[in-house]
């Protein structure tokens, strides 16, 4: 063991002057860290522009050859190890197991369920961007199927809000993600694990069938939100043929659905509705589970030849890797000089 003096403390309080400042609001404010997503997404719907894609059919899909385990793998952020793996123990859609989508998360204001989410690491959640209002406090509730109970499930409180700082939410819905750093880290359970998101070069086959759950309405209309988590199968549509059906279905020529978008679709009266927002869309590869969306937006709840739109979690991977590693490098430095503070004096040695 050796001792840690005066000087060795100098050099962490100059170290700490040089990290880059983690905006983020105490309790629930919303903060914008620099983005290295797409500056604007393109007005003529067009694709990802200089990056190699990798395009991936999920498990059950036939037209392509099934890629191998590892490949999928390494075309995945590793945020966490072990991602993705459920611990065997919507709109149109039934109640979903218990512990079978054990990275569903319910944000909540005032103990009331808002928004869906999903955990990424033991403390970071990712949502809708339009979930998040700014002047409240924010919790996450995890664990249960239930929307209403929280004595079966961890509800734990948000610290920090950080959303994508090019959100809009005026004409088309932009850049629809945020953040949430959880007050303090979630052990992962049987009920309780996380979804693995893409890379950037990491593109979701055309036709796949994925899964979106939510406690949403229902039903256009319906009641606000569902008691038991729900689930709903999807097939994806890329944002150039979504486009094309969602501006036949608005009889518009403008564009809506853009890059950074993607979107679902199984036919009518099976979809994503109001209070699904925020929550993911998950695709399996192998025994792993892949979240490429985030549900974003929709014309109504399960309309014919209505698809619902979804945040395109590749084209954002890293501004969420960034966001996250940020806040890594940072935090333990700022809760290592109280710490200091308080042992130096006391002439208490410090072991790696």
């Amino acid at each position: 063991m050796a001792s840690l003096g005066g000087g060795s403390l100098g050099l962490l309080l100059w170290l700490l002057l040089l990290q880059p400042r983690l905006g983020g609001a105490q309790g629930g404010s919303t903060s914008s860290p620099p983005s290295s997503a797409p500056t604007s997404p393109s007005s003529s719907g067009g694709g990802r522009e200089g990056t190699s894609a990798t395009v991936w059919g999920a498990e059950g899909q036939s037209a392509t050859p099934e890629p191998q385990e590892a490949a999928i793998l390494s075309q995945l952020l590793e945020l966490i190890p072990g991602c993705g793996h459920v611990v065997e123990n919507t709109t149109g859609g039934k109640e979903a197991e218990e512990g079978k989508w054990p990275w569903q998360v319910s944000l909540r204001m005032n103990q009331k369920h808002v928004c869906g989410g999903s955990l990424l690491t033991s403390q970071w959640v990712l949502t809708a961007g339009h979930c998040i209002l700014s002047h409240f406090r924010y919790s996450v509730k995890m664990g249960d199927r239930s929307a209403y109970k929280e004595i079966t499930s961890v509800v734990i409180p948000v610290r920090n809000v950080i959303v994508h700082p090019r959100l809009s939410v005026v004409g088309a819905v932009q850049n629809d993600l945020a953040l949430l750093h959880l007050l303090y880290p979630v052990n992962f359970t049987v009920t309780v694990q996380p979804v693995c998101i893409p890379q950037k070069t990491f593109q979701v086959e055309a036709g796949t069938t994925c899964w979106v759950t939510g406690w949403g309405k229902k039903e256009h209309g319906g009641d606000l939100i569902t008691g038991v988590l729900q689930e709903v199968d999807q097939n994806i549509i890329l944002h150039e043929r979504c486009n094309e059906m969602v501006q036949e279905v608005m009889a518009t020529k403008k564009n809506r659905v853009l890059e950074g978008m993607l979107c679902g679709y199984n036919g009518a009266g099976k979809d994503s509705c109001q209070g699904d927002s925020g929550g993911p869309l998950v695709c399996k590869y192998k025994e792993t589970w892949v979240q490429v969306g985030v549900v974003s937006w929709g014309i109504g709840c399960g309309r014919g030849n209505m698809p619902g739109v979804y945040t395109d979690l590749a084209v954002y991977a890293e501004w969420i890797a960034g966001v996250i590693n940020q806040a890594s490098f940072l935090y333990p430095v700022v809760f290592l000089i109280p710490l200091l503070c308080l042992v130096l004096p006391l002439g208490i040695l410090v072991a790696p």
